[in-house]
């Protein structure tokens, strides 16, 4: 089933998802903006 999230359900997702990768993460889309706390997740990650 569908979920529909809204601005910060989708920020909660993301770092969910960040947190949780153990090896490797790509992220594809075209309408997608990091904000600043998901960017220094991922910085975090490299």
């Amino acid at each position: 089933m569908a979920e529909f999230l809204t601005t910060t359900g989708i920020s909660h997702k993301l770092e969910t998802i960040i947190n949780g990768a153990s090896d490797r993460l790509i992220l594809v889309s075209p309408y997608l903006k990091i904000n600043d706390r998901l960017r220094q997740l991922l910085r975090f990650r490299q």
